[in-house]
């Protein structure tokens, strides 16, 4: 009955962050993969289950998994760089598509910690947050999400 319990757990996890997976899934796998990042963002985060002790939100130890887990599989599976697929079909604001098209081409272009950076400062997180999550300090988010940020202005105007 007790494994029944710590899957239920795990359901009612995933099931509660499901969109933070999907979004850094998104981000990272090229067209047509999203699924198979997503399948493996979950299997490390079940062997990982027994091992989360707590001194960090959910959240953020389900961003860190997530994020670690959807580079190394662009490493072992996609060494060339990786382009985002963006469909936007159902959306009726034609600006704001091709800018959204835009910004995803441009962050798709940045190495995998800009793009991690990128992605958590445009949900929203603080600065500590994304040192938690990411593994960086605080002082060493802060200058490479400005340099960053130089590099996507640069793209822009390029």
């Amino acid at each position: 009955m007790k494994s029944r319990t710590k899957e239920q757990e795990f359901t009612d996890i995933i099931l509660q962050h499901k969109s933070i997976i999907y979004k850094v899934c998104y981000i990272y796998a090229p067209k047509g993969m999203i699924e198979d990042y997503y399948q493996e963002v979950l299997c490390n985060l079940w062997q990982s289950f027994d091992t989360f002790d707590g001194r960090s939100k959910r959240s953020t130890w389900i961003y860190r998994i997530a994020l670690y887990t959807c580079i190394s599989f662009i490493r072992r599976k996609q060494p060339a760089t990786i382009s985002l697929a963006v469909d936007l079909s159902t959306e009726d604001d034609e600006p704001l598509k091709e800018q959204l098209e835009e910004l995803h081409s441009v962050i798709s272009r940045l190495n995998n910690i800009d793009r991690a950076l990128i992605i958590l400062w445009l949900e929203g997180h603080s600065y500590n947050d994304i040192a938690e999550i990411t593994g960086l300090t605080a002082a060493n988010v802060s200058v490479k999400l400005m340099r960053a940020k130089s590099k996507i202005k640069e793209m822009f105007n390029a």
